[in-house]
Parts: C-alpha cells; sequence; structure tokens
C-alpha cells in the first residue's frame, strides 16, 4: 500500500478523497494507511449503546447491508453523537472515540426493524447484539464519520423502549409526505441535520412507494442539498445586504474556514486549498474551486460544498438579509485523519457563532485574509464586486 501510495497523481486525490476511486485501485491506499492504526475487540455477544449512528453501505447498491455502531460503553455512545463536543477535540481523540463503536451489520431485511425503531431515538438506546464474524479494520472517510469495525451480526434487538420526538414518529409514519417536505418539517422543527440524515438513509422518509434503503454517504449530501435548496429560496426572497464587509473565521485541527459576507445578491464563491504534504497532496498544493449563482445556475463538486453551504445560508437567514459570500476552507497537513464533513458544516456554524471582523473596503478584508492563510490563491470575486487575484 505505501509503494502504491507514493505513486498516485495525488491531484486526483483532492478531488477522490478516497472513494471515487480515480486512481484505479480497489482500495484507497492513503485510506488503508490509516485504517492500520485503529482497531478494537467485539465479543461474540455483548450489550451496547447505540450513538444511534447507522451506516448503511453502497457495495451491491440496492442489495446494501446496514449496521448500527454500538458501543460497550454508553459515555462513549453519546460523546460519538455530540457534534459540539467532537469540534473541541483532537482528531486522534475523535478517531478513538468513534472507532471504539462496532458496526453490528445485517443483510435480511426482515432485521431492519430493530435498527430503524432505534435510529428514531433522539438519544443512545441498549441493543442486544450477536457477533458473527469481525470482517475489517475501522473505516475512515471524507464524508462520513470514521466507523469501527464492521462484523457480520447474527442479531441486533432492543432491549429498552426508544425515546422517540413526536414529530419523528409523525413524518415516519406519514406515508404520503414526500422525502423532501419530510427533511424540511424536521428542521423546522428543530430536528438536527444528523437525525433526518439516518432516517432518509434507512428508508423511513417518503412517500410509500419510493420509500429504500440509501447508502449513508448519499443520505448525508441529500440532507444538505435539500435543505440548502430550500433555506436558498428564503434567502432570494430577503433585502440585499448594504453593511460593512464581514469576516468569520474559525480552526479546526490545521482546518482554517474564513468567510466573507460583501454587500449585494445572494451568490456563493467556494474555495478549497489543500497545502503540500496534506492528506490528500504531495509537494504542491492544490486548489478547488466552485460557485454557486442563482441566475447562472450552479455546480457544486461534493458532499463537503454542500455542507459549507448550508451554515452560510442559515446565517444569511438569521441576518434576515442575501449577500455576496466566499467560503474558504485551508487544510494543512495537520489534518491527517479525515473524520467527516460534519466538521466542515459544524465549523462553519461556530464562526458564525463569533464576532465577525468588519471592514470599510475589500482591500482591507482581502489583507486580513491573506494574513491568516498560508497559500496565496487565485479566486474571482462574483461579478460586480472585483477580483480577488488583484490583491493576492
Amino acid at each position: 500500500m505505501r509503494g502504491q501510495l507514493r505513486d498516485l497523481p495525488r491531484s486526483e486525490c483532492v478531488i477522490c478523497k478516497g472513494y471515487k476511486r480515480l486512481c484505479g485501485l480497489d482500495r484507497c491506499p492513503i485510506i488503508s494507511d490509516i485504517m492500520e492504526r485503529f482497531g478494537t475487540k467485539a465479543e461474540k455477544s455483548f450489550l451496547g449503546a447505540t450513538p444511534p449512528f447507522v451506516l448503511v453501505g453502497e457495495y451491491n447498491y440496492p442489495n446494501v447491508r446496514v449496521g448500527p455502531a454500538v458501543a460497550g460503553d454508553p459515555e462513549l455512545a453519546v460523546k460519538a453523537e455530540d457534534h459540539r463536543f467532537l469540534l473541541e477535540r483532537n482528531l486522534l481523540e475523535i478517531a478513538r472515540i468513534r472507532t471504539s463503536h462496532i458496526i453490528a451489520k445485517l443483510s435480511r431485511e426482515r432485521d431492519l426493524e430493530e435498527i430503524r425503531l432505534s435510529s428514531m431515538s433522539e438519544r443512545p438506546v441498549q441493543l442486544e447484539v450477536e457477533i458473527e464474524k469481525l470482517r475489517r479494520k475501522s473505516f475512515f472517510d471524507s464524508i462520513v464519520p470514521p466507523v469501527g469495525p464492521v462484523a457480520d451480526a447474527k442479531s441486533v434487538k432492543l432491549s429498552e423502549e426508544p425515546k422517540v420526538p413526536s414529530k419523528i414518529e409523525k413524518v415516519v409514519y406519514d406515508t404520503d409526505l414526500r422525502a423532501v417536505d419530510a427533511v424540511k418539517e424536521l428542521y423546522l422543527s428543530g430536528i438536527d441535520v444528523y437525525h433526518s440524515t439516518r432516517l432518509l438513509s434507512l428508508g423511513m422518509l417518503g412517500t410509500r412507494e419510493r420509500r429504500r434503503l440509501v447508502p449513508t454517504r448519499w443520505s448525508i449530501t441529500a440532507v444538505d442539498s435539500m435543505l440548502g435548496d430550500f433555506l436558498k429560496r428564503k434567502v432570494l426572497e430577503l433585502p440585499e445586504y448594504s453593511g460593512d464587509i464581514l469576516l468569520y473565521k474559525y480552526e479546526f485541527n490545521d482546518n482554517r474556514y474564513m468567510v466573507l459576507l460583501l454587500p449585494g445578491v445572494y451568490q456563493l464563491k467556494i474555495a478549497e486549498v489543500w497545502l503540500p504534504r496534506g492528506l490528500w497532496t504531495s509537494d504542491k498544493e492544490e486548489v478547488i474551486t466552485n460557485y454557486e449563482n442563482p441566475v447562472r445556475g450552479f455546480e457544486l463538486m461534493d458532499g463537503g460544498h454542500y455542507a459549507m453551504r448550508l451554515p452560510v445560508l442559515e446565517h444569511l437567514i438569521r441576518m434576515r438579509r442575501q449577500a455576496t459570500c466566499i467560503a474558504i476552507r485551508e487544510i494543512g497537513p495537520g489534518y491527517f485523519i479525515p473524520v467527516g464533513n460534519w466538521q466542515i458544516r459544524e465549523s462553519l456554524r461556530k464562526a458564525f457563532l463569533s464576532e465577525p471582523e468588519r471592514y470599510d473596503s475589500l482591500r482591507e478584508a482581502l489583507s486580513s485574509i491573506l494574513s491568516g492563510l498560508r497559500s496565496r490563491i487565485r479566486i474571482e470575486i462574483p461579478r460586480g464586486i472585483g477580483r480577488l487575484d488583484e490583491f493576492l
């Protein structure tokens, strides 16, 4: 694996991020190398708590396998799904918390009822698990949070009653409600996106004839996309922002986030800058940029960009203004373990909770961005504002 890693065209790695298999290999050498560092043991039978995170695989879709993440320690089950708590931890601690769980995978449809009931719960619930075979080591991904070893399970049974919010129960049992409307209703009721993601993934949302299992990675991006489209429509109805130029910042384990809000109509420019000798890069930096314009249309490259868009739109709703936005994520070599795109979403949410830097001119704002980045990126400012590469 290490030899293959040295020979990879790393510019493709930044786009692939370990799951698109652009290199043509069966397994990503970078992810495989990380997986070797983490592992846990599984007893044949044990009583554990599910976070209640559930993993739905992609292999052999639509005949996929499903399994809840189950931890022997109930406290770890709580920590594993507390994203605000995880945001304050280092990468190794996050990886150890998440990989301390066993993914108890079942392949038979009739075995899924217990898992579906546990996924409706707002808190961890106890499960009785009987393991048949431990299949592989822990798994890491740029979109899905880390998970512990995957095991074939003979059975998974609830040993306590799940605590289900009434709104969850309502949309799950409403088989005439479209999935997009169900996700919107849950969001407006204060149900977090992570809960909606697992319900969608387990085929528990949508009209009766359209319900089916959805791989976890797909459902994460789908929920971000649905909610982003819904909030964008709301934002476009708001008056234009006309105040100072605002700059929001946040850092998470060598991820530097900066969001610039400029007076004007809603547009979004995203720049993702991977510095040299990082997780997906070799000796040169790699930059991915994407652009959203409600008039001209948009193209977002992967789930990470949808995860960035959602908190930006949430903040504009709170401001009750639309604005031109530039979101920059600079990733250094200190981000050496992928922990999922939840950290993108939560980092930007945290950034917007802080007091922004205020500037009278674009030049001053760009100088502040330049002083906080290690890369001299070149990216266009949306039309009518000028060009960022005139200043950087």
